[in-house]
Protein backbone atom coordinates (compact mmCIF):
# COMPACT_ATOMS: atom_id res chain seq x y z
CA UNK A 1 0.00 0.00 0.00
CA UNK A 2 2.59 2.29 0.99
CA UNK A 3 4.50 1.70 -2.19
CA UNK A 4 1.54 2.19 -4.17
CA UNK A 5 0.54 5.74 -2.53
CA UNK A 6 4.43 6.59 -3.92
CA UNK A 7 4.27 5.63 -6.58
CA UNK A 8 1.47 7.77 -7.98
CA UNK A 9 2.30 10.64 -5.65
CA UNK A 10 5.53 10.87 -7.68
CA UNK A 11 3.04 10.70 -10.87
CA UNK A 12 1.18 13.68 -9.44
CA UNK A 13 4.12 16.05 -8.77
CA UNK A 14 4.93 15.58 -12.61
CA UNK A 15 1.14 15.95 -13.61
CA UNK A 16 1.09 19.00 -11.28
CA UNK A 17 4.06 20.66 -13.02
CA UNK A 18 2.06 19.64 -16.50
CA UNK A 19 -1.10 21.69 -15.31
CA UNK A 20 0.84 24.29 -13.71
CA UNK A 21 2.59 24.88 -16.83
CA UNK A 22 0.04 25.70 -19.03
CA UNK A 23 -2.19 27.30 -17.17
CA UNK A 24 0.95 29.63 -16.68
CA UNK A 25 0.40 30.31 -20.30
CA UNK A 26 -3.41 31.08 -20.06
CA UNK A 27 -2.79 33.52 -16.96
CA UNK A 28 0.06 35.42 -19.41
CA UNK A 29 -2.54 35.44 -22.23
CA UNK A 30 -4.74 37.55 -19.69
CA UNK A 31 -2.02 39.31 -19.48
CA UNK A 32 -2.15 40.57 -23.15
CA UNK A 33 -5.82 41.14 -23.83
CA UNK A 34 -6.34 44.68 -25.32
CA UNK A 35 -10.10 46.35 -25.91
CA UNK A 36 -11.11 46.91 -29.20
CA UNK A 37 -10.32 49.85 -31.19
CA UNK A 38 -12.67 49.56 -34.45
CA UNK A 39 -14.85 52.50 -35.01
CA UNK A 40 -16.78 51.23 -38.20
CA UNK A 41 -19.85 50.50 -37.83
CA UNK A 42 -20.29 47.00 -39.70
CA UNK A 43 -23.66 45.52 -40.66
CA UNK A 44 -24.52 43.08 -37.99
CA UNK A 45 -27.41 40.15 -37.26
CA UNK A 46 -28.03 38.43 -34.32
CA UNK A 47 -29.15 34.85 -34.70
CA UNK A 48 -30.85 33.49 -31.39
CA UNK A 49 -31.67 30.03 -31.68
CA UNK A 50 -35.12 29.26 -29.88
CA UNK A 51 -36.80 26.07 -28.56
CA UNK A 52 -39.58 26.00 -25.86
CA UNK A 53 -38.30 29.89 -24.74
CA UNK A 54 -41.65 31.03 -24.06
CA UNK A 55 -40.64 32.74 -21.22
CA UNK A 56 -37.14 34.50 -21.98
CA UNK A 57 -37.24 35.14 -25.40
CA UNK A 58 -39.41 38.60 -24.61
CA UNK A 59 -36.67 39.57 -22.27
CA UNK A 60 -33.64 38.37 -24.58
CA UNK A 61 -35.52 40.79 -27.29
CA UNK A 62 -36.21 43.76 -24.76
CA UNK A 63 -32.65 44.05 -24.21
CA UNK A 64 -31.52 43.78 -27.84
CA UNK A 65 -34.05 46.38 -29.01
CA UNK A 66 -32.29 48.74 -26.21
CA UNK A 67 -28.81 48.25 -27.78
CA UNK A 68 -27.20 51.87 -28.31
CA UNK A 69 -26.00 50.35 -32.51
CA UNK A 70 -27.42 52.21 -34.83
CA UNK A 71 -30.46 49.92 -35.39
CA UNK A 72 -30.38 50.25 -39.41
CA UNK A 73 -26.92 48.53 -38.71
CA UNK A 74 -28.19 45.13 -37.45
CA UNK A 75 -31.31 42.88 -37.58
CA UNK A 76 -32.56 40.17 -35.21
CA UNK A 77 -32.96 36.57 -36.62
CA UNK A 78 -34.94 34.35 -34.08
CA UNK A 79 -34.69 30.27 -35.25
CA UNK A 80 -37.48 28.32 -33.67
CA UNK A 81 -36.69 24.96 -32.88
CA UNK A 82 -39.59 22.43 -33.02
CA UNK A 83 -40.90 24.47 -30.33
CA UNK A 84 -43.97 23.30 -28.23
CA UNK A 85 -44.82 25.48 -26.48
CA UNK A 86 -46.07 29.49 -27.33
CA UNK A 87 -42.49 30.77 -28.27
CA UNK A 88 -42.68 31.80 -31.62
CA UNK A 89 -45.98 33.50 -30.57
CA UNK A 90 -44.26 35.98 -28.10
CA UNK A 91 -41.73 36.63 -30.79
CA UNK A 92 -44.34 37.89 -33.34
CA UNK A 93 -46.40 39.62 -30.53
CA UNK A 94 -43.43 41.40 -28.96
CA UNK A 95 -42.03 42.53 -32.73
CA UNK A 96 -45.37 44.18 -33.57
CA UNK A 97 -45.65 45.96 -30.23
CA UNK A 98 -41.68 47.27 -30.21
CA UNK A 99 -41.88 48.23 -33.64
CA UNK A 100 -38.77 46.34 -34.62
CA UNK A 101 -39.15 43.88 -37.19
CA UNK A 102 -37.67 40.62 -36.36
CA UNK A 103 -37.35 37.53 -38.40
CA UNK A 104 -38.94 34.59 -37.32
CA UNK A 105 -37.82 31.73 -39.26
CA UNK A 106 -38.31 27.82 -38.49
CA UNK A 107 -35.39 25.17 -37.94
CA UNK A 108 -35.84 22.13 -40.96
CA UNK A 109 -36.12 18.77 -39.31
CA UNK A 110 -35.33 17.29 -42.66
CA UNK A 111 -31.32 18.53 -42.46
CA UNK A 112 -28.44 15.85 -42.49
CA UNK A 113 -27.34 17.99 -39.38
CA UNK A 114 -27.20 16.37 -35.98
CA UNK A 115 -26.85 19.51 -33.74
CA UNK A 116 -30.25 21.06 -33.28
CA UNK A 117 -28.03 24.40 -32.47
CA UNK A 118 -26.00 24.36 -36.08
CA UNK A 119 -29.58 23.58 -37.94
CA UNK A 120 -30.76 26.62 -36.60
CA UNK A 121 -27.43 28.83 -36.76
CA UNK A 122 -27.18 27.53 -40.37
CA UNK A 123 -30.71 28.63 -41.41
CA UNK A 124 -30.36 31.94 -39.70
CA UNK A 125 -27.03 32.28 -41.91
CA UNK A 126 -28.18 31.66 -45.12
CA UNK A 127 -31.14 34.31 -44.35
CA UNK A 128 -28.48 37.15 -43.51
CA UNK A 129 -26.35 39.58 -45.75
CA UNK A 130 -24.54 40.72 -42.89
CA UNK A 131 -20.90 41.37 -42.36
CA UNK A 132 -20.86 40.37 -39.16
CA UNK A 133 -22.81 37.90 -37.65
CA UNK A 134 -23.38 37.47 -33.65
CA UNK A 135 -25.07 34.28 -31.46
CA UNK A 136 -26.51 34.52 -28.25
CA UNK A 137 -29.11 32.51 -26.49
CA UNK A 138 -33.03 32.71 -25.66
CA UNK A 139 -32.37 32.95 -21.93
CA UNK A 140 -29.33 35.45 -22.62
CA UNK A 141 -29.90 39.44 -21.56
CA UNK A 142 -27.89 41.64 -23.26
CA UNK A 143 -26.50 45.24 -21.92
CA UNK A 144 -27.40 47.75 -23.66
CA UNK A 145 -23.28 48.52 -25.15
CA UNK A 146 -23.12 44.87 -26.54
CA UNK A 147 -23.56 45.25 -29.89
CA UNK A 148 -21.21 48.40 -29.64
CA UNK A 149 -18.69 47.00 -27.69
CA UNK A 150 -18.35 43.50 -29.71
CA UNK A 151 -18.18 45.49 -33.26
CA UNK A 152 -15.19 47.75 -31.30
CA UNK A 153 -13.26 44.49 -31.63
CA UNK A 154 -13.74 43.88 -35.79
CA UNK A 155 -10.70 45.43 -36.13
CA UNK A 156 -9.77 44.15 -40.04
CA UNK A 157 -7.70 41.28 -39.24
CA UNK A 158 -9.94 40.01 -36.99
CA UNK A 159 -12.64 36.52 -37.86
CA UNK A 160 -14.16 36.27 -34.54
CA UNK A 161 -15.28 37.80 -31.03
CA UNK A 162 -15.93 35.83 -28.18
CA UNK A 163 -17.61 37.53 -24.95
CA UNK A 164 -18.11 36.76 -21.17
CA UNK A 165 -21.64 34.77 -19.94
CA UNK A 166 -22.41 34.89 -16.51
CA UNK A 167 -25.27 33.62 -14.12
CA UNK A 168 -27.71 36.61 -13.13
CA UNK A 169 -28.26 36.30 -9.20
CA UNK A 170 -30.86 33.96 -8.73
CA UNK A 171 -32.91 34.48 -5.34
CA UNK A 172 -34.80 30.82 -5.60
CA UNK A 173 -31.30 29.27 -5.63
CA UNK A 174 -28.91 29.52 -2.15
CA UNK A 175 -26.15 31.72 -2.77
CA UNK A 176 -23.81 28.74 -2.26
CA UNK A 177 -25.43 26.46 -4.52
CA UNK A 178 -25.74 29.21 -7.17
CA UNK A 179 -21.91 30.79 -6.20
CA UNK A 180 -20.72 27.40 -6.68
CA UNK A 181 -22.32 27.56 -10.49
CA UNK A 182 -21.04 31.04 -11.55
CA UNK A 183 -17.35 30.43 -10.65
CA UNK A 184 -17.33 27.03 -11.97
CA UNK A 185 -18.90 28.17 -15.57
CA UNK A 186 -16.65 31.41 -15.75
CA UNK A 187 -13.72 29.17 -15.20
CA UNK A 188 -13.85 27.91 -18.68
CA UNK A 189 -14.09 31.26 -19.91
CA UNK A 190 -11.07 32.32 -17.85
CA UNK A 191 -8.95 29.53 -19.74
CA UNK A 192 -10.76 30.56 -23.21
CA UNK A 193 -9.63 34.25 -22.58
CA UNK A 194 -6.30 33.35 -21.69
CA UNK A 195 -5.92 30.89 -24.96
CA UNK A 196 -7.00 34.05 -26.62
CA UNK A 197 -4.54 36.13 -25.36
CA UNK A 198 -1.58 34.38 -27.01
CA UNK A 199 -3.46 33.69 -30.14
CA UNK A 200 -5.09 30.74 -29.83
CA UNK A 201 -8.57 29.39 -29.55
CA UNK A 202 -10.17 26.81 -27.51
CA UNK A 203 -13.05 27.69 -26.21
CA UNK A 204 -16.17 29.98 -27.26
CA UNK A 205 -19.42 30.06 -25.48
CA UNK A 206 -21.97 30.32 -28.52
CA UNK A 207 -24.30 32.78 -26.01
CA UNK A 208 -21.72 35.76 -26.68
CA UNK A 209 -19.93 34.78 -29.96
CA UNK A 210 -20.06 36.60 -33.14
CA UNK A 211 -17.52 36.21 -36.31
CA UNK A 212 -16.80 37.39 -39.34
CA UNK A 213 -19.18 35.91 -42.61
CA UNK A 214 -15.57 36.22 -44.96
CA UNK A 215 -13.97 34.17 -42.25
CA UNK A 216 -17.00 31.93 -41.93
CA UNK A 217 -17.17 31.16 -45.50
CA UNK A 218 -13.40 30.50 -45.70
CA UNK A 219 -13.17 28.12 -42.87
CA UNK A 220 -16.20 25.98 -44.51
CA UNK A 221 -18.51 27.18 -41.90
CA UNK A 222 -20.49 23.99 -40.44
CA UNK A 223 -19.96 21.86 -43.31
CA UNK A 224 -17.34 19.23 -41.32
CA UNK A 225 -19.71 19.50 -38.18
CA UNK A 226 -22.53 18.27 -39.06
CA UNK A 227 -22.01 14.78 -37.75
CA UNK A 228 -21.23 16.42 -33.86
CA UNK A 229 -24.49 17.12 -31.55
CA UNK A 230 -22.54 19.48 -29.12
CA UNK A 231 -19.16 22.15 -29.44
CA UNK A 232 -20.19 23.70 -32.94
CA UNK A 233 -19.35 27.21 -31.33
CA UNK A 234 -15.63 25.78 -29.80
CA UNK A 235 -15.14 24.39 -32.95
CA UNK A 236 -16.19 26.70 -35.21
CA UNK A 237 -13.78 29.29 -33.73
CA UNK A 238 -11.47 26.83 -33.83
CA UNK A 239 -11.39 26.48 -37.11
CA UNK A 240 -11.91 29.93 -38.30
CA UNK A 241 -8.38 30.62 -36.56
CA UNK A 242 -6.35 27.66 -38.02
CA UNK A 243 -5.80 29.27 -41.12
CA UNK A 244 -3.94 31.97 -39.26
CA UNK A 245 -5.27 34.58 -41.69
CA UNK A 246 -7.67 35.30 -38.86
CA UNK A 247 -7.36 36.67 -34.94
CA UNK A 248 -9.59 35.97 -32.11
CA UNK A 249 -10.79 38.26 -29.71
CA UNK A 250 -11.88 38.37 -26.39
CA UNK A 251 -14.41 41.22 -24.92
CA UNK A 252 -13.74 41.34 -21.26
CA UNK A 253 -16.08 44.71 -20.43
CA UNK A 254 -18.94 44.37 -18.28
CA UNK A 255 -20.48 46.55 -21.57
CA UNK A 256 -19.84 43.08 -23.47
CA UNK A 257 -20.99 40.64 -20.83
CA UNK A 258 -24.04 38.48 -21.44
CA UNK A 259 -26.27 37.07 -18.28
CA UNK A 260 -28.15 34.13 -17.87
CA UNK A 261 -29.71 31.42 -15.66
CA UNK A 262 -27.74 29.25 -13.40
CA UNK A 263 -30.06 25.85 -13.26
CA UNK A 264 -31.71 24.35 -10.78
CA UNK A 265 -30.65 20.90 -9.54
CA UNK A 266 -27.33 19.01 -9.46
CA UNK A 267 -28.53 17.08 -12.01
CA UNK A 268 -28.96 19.78 -14.65
CA UNK A 269 -25.37 20.94 -13.79
CA UNK A 270 -23.85 17.91 -14.20
CA UNK A 271 -25.60 17.39 -17.96
CA UNK A 272 -25.01 21.00 -19.11
CA UNK A 273 -20.83 19.32 -18.19
CA UNK A 274 -21.58 16.30 -19.89
CA UNK A 275 -22.80 18.23 -22.94
CA UNK A 276 -19.74 20.02 -23.00
CA UNK A 277 -16.82 16.99 -22.34
CA UNK A 278 -18.33 16.08 -26.14
CA UNK A 279 -16.22 18.63 -27.68
CA UNK A 280 -12.94 17.87 -25.91
CA UNK A 281 -12.61 15.10 -28.74
CA UNK A 282 -11.73 17.35 -31.07
CA UNK A 283 -9.58 20.17 -29.25
CA UNK A 284 -5.73 20.84 -30.72
CA UNK A 285 -3.23 18.29 -29.86
CA UNK A 286 -1.68 20.33 -26.93
CA UNK A 287 -4.86 21.09 -25.39
CA UNK A 288 -5.83 17.04 -25.26
CA UNK A 289 -2.48 16.29 -23.81
CA UNK A 290 -3.61 18.45 -21.43
CA UNK A 291 -6.81 17.57 -20.46
CA UNK A 292 -5.30 14.22 -20.46
CA UNK A 293 -2.41 14.79 -17.83
CA UNK A 294 -5.19 16.47 -15.54
CA UNK A 295 -7.75 13.88 -15.71
CA UNK A 296 -4.86 11.15 -15.00
CA UNK A 297 -3.85 13.57 -12.13
CA UNK A 298 -7.62 13.90 -10.43
CA UNK A 299 -7.93 10.11 -10.60
CA UNK A 300 -4.76 9.78 -8.79
CA UNK A 301 -6.03 12.24 -6.31
CA UNK A 302 -9.46 10.77 -5.95
CA UNK A 303 -7.60 7.22 -5.44
CA UNK A 304 -4.45 8.73 -3.22
CA UNK A 305 -6.72 11.29 -0.86
CA UNK A 306 -9.30 8.60 0.57
CA UNK A 307 -5.73 6.03 1.17
CA UNK A 308 -3.87 8.32 3.05
CA UNK A 309 -6.17 7.83 5.99
CA UNK A 310 -4.75 4.33 6.06
CA UNK A 311 -1.41 5.17 5.09
CA UNK A 312 -0.23 8.70 5.72
CA UNK A 313 1.78 10.82 2.65
CA UNK A 314 1.45 14.42 2.67
CA UNK A 315 2.53 14.73 -0.85
CA UNK A 316 -0.85 14.32 -2.68
CA UNK A 317 -2.24 16.95 -0.63
CA UNK A 318 0.51 19.09 -1.46
CA UNK A 319 -0.41 18.94 -5.04
CA UNK A 320 -4.24 19.40 -3.98
CA UNK A 321 -2.50 23.04 -2.24
CA UNK A 322 -0.52 23.21 -5.45
CA UNK A 323 -3.64 23.03 -7.84
CA UNK A 324 -6.13 25.04 -5.41
CA UNK A 325 -3.21 27.78 -5.57
CA UNK A 326 -2.14 27.61 -9.15
CA UNK A 327 -6.39 27.71 -9.90
CA UNK A 328 -7.11 30.79 -7.36
CA UNK A 329 -4.19 33.07 -9.11
CA UNK A 330 -5.61 32.52 -12.72
CA UNK A 331 -9.26 32.75 -11.81
CA UNK A 332 -8.56 35.70 -9.59
CA UNK A 333 -6.53 37.50 -12.17
CA UNK A 334 -9.85 37.03 -14.85
CA UNK A 335 -12.58 37.98 -12.05
CA UNK A 336 -10.83 41.21 -11.45
CA UNK A 337 -10.55 41.89 -15.01
CA UNK A 338 -14.29 41.49 -15.55
CA UNK A 339 -15.39 42.87 -12.49
CA UNK A 340 -16.59 39.58 -11.07
CA UNK A 341 -14.10 39.36 -7.67
CA UNK A 342 -16.84 39.29 -5.40
CA UNK A 343 -17.97 35.84 -6.43
CA UNK A 344 -14.08 34.55 -5.69
CA UNK A 345 -15.83 34.01 -1.91
CA UNK A 346 -17.08 30.74 -3.32
CA UNK A 347 -13.77 29.44 -4.56
CA UNK A 348 -12.84 26.99 -1.66
CA UNK A 349 -16.35 25.08 -1.97
CA UNK A 350 -16.30 24.80 -5.67
CA UNK A 351 -12.44 24.06 -5.69
CA UNK A 352 -13.33 21.22 -3.75
CA UNK A 353 -15.81 19.92 -6.03
CA UNK A 354 -14.66 20.38 -8.85
CA UNK A 355 -12.21 17.18 -9.02
CA UNK A 356 -14.99 14.86 -8.50
CA UNK A 357 -17.27 16.88 -10.31
CA UNK A 358 -15.29 17.02 -13.85
CA UNK A 359 -14.13 13.16 -13.20
CA UNK A 360 -18.18 11.93 -13.54
CA UNK A 361 -19.18 14.68 -16.04
CA UNK A 362 -15.81 13.20 -18.01
CA UNK A 363 -16.81 9.72 -17.67
CA UNK A 364 -20.68 10.42 -17.97
CA UNK A 365 -20.07 12.71 -21.20
CA UNK A 366 -18.00 10.10 -23.57
CA UNK A 367 -20.19 7.14 -22.32
CA UNK A 368 -23.50 8.22 -22.08
CA UNK A 369 -26.32 10.18 -22.83
CA UNK A 370 -27.27 13.46 -21.49
CA UNK A 371 -30.28 16.03 -21.54
CA UNK A 372 -30.27 19.18 -23.54
CA UNK A 373 -33.72 21.32 -23.98
CA UNK A 374 -35.86 18.58 -23.38
CA UNK A 375 -33.91 15.99 -25.63
CA UNK A 376 -31.34 13.08 -24.76
CA UNK A 377 -28.47 13.21 -26.35
CA UNK A 378 -25.09 10.88 -26.75
CA UNK A 379 -21.98 12.30 -27.75
CA UNK A 380 -20.68 11.21 -30.87
CA UNK A 381 -17.72 9.14 -31.54
CA UNK A 382 -17.56 7.94 -35.51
Amino acid sequence: MQHLIEYISYLLCLLLLVYGRQIFSFYTGLGMLKKGTNNVKHTITIIIPARNEENNIGKCLRSLFLQNYPREKFSIIVIDDRSTDNTTNVVKEISLQSGFSVTLLSSDDASIIRSPKIRALTSGIQHSSSEIIVTTDADCIAPPGWISTINSYFEPNVGIVTGLTVYAKDKQLSSLFWGIQFLDFISYTAIAAGAIGMKRVLVSNGSNMAFRINAFDESGGFETLTHINTGDDSLLAQKIVESRKWKPRFAFEESATISTHAVSTWEEVLHQRMRWVGQTAYYPAYMMFFMICTFIMFVGLAVTIPLTVIEWNIIPWLVVVGKFSIDYLIMNRFTMMTRTNNTMKYFLPTALIHIPFVLIATIGGYFFSFKWKEQTLKKETA
